[in-house]
């Protein structure tokens, strides 16, 4: 600390709310990419739409829409997944480190 006083438990027990700020961190901000990429993709609906002419190129539009938006959340599902378990392996490492020390 630039006040010279060591904070209590230096050392890795520092990390403390930055061990669990960063993983925090890392999920929003993929759920903040994630929606803003899926929000480009209601826009390109939308303009796939306006240059549709047929019922069928309408169809096709749709189909493709839903069926891109079926894979993206499916695959952010497993990626937001795979973070929530590294932040809650993380978290059980330091409760257990915590534990030990007592």
């Amino acid at each position: 600390m630039s006040n010279g006083i060591s904070p209590p438990h230096a050392g890795k027990a520092d990390e403390g709310p930055n061990l669990f700020l960063n993983p925090t961190l890392m999920i929003a901000s993929e759920w903040q990419d994630f929606v803003g990429r899926r929000v480009k993709e209601d826009f390109d609906l939308i303009q796939r739409l306006t240059r549709s002419s047929t019922p069928n190129q309408i169809l096709v539009a749709y189909t493709d829409f839903w069926q891109k938006a079926a894979e993206d959340y499916s695959n952010e599902i497993a990626t937001i997944s795979k973070l929530m378990t590294e932040v809650a392996t993380k978290m059980t490492a330091a409760a257990r480190e915590v534990g030990e020390t007592r």
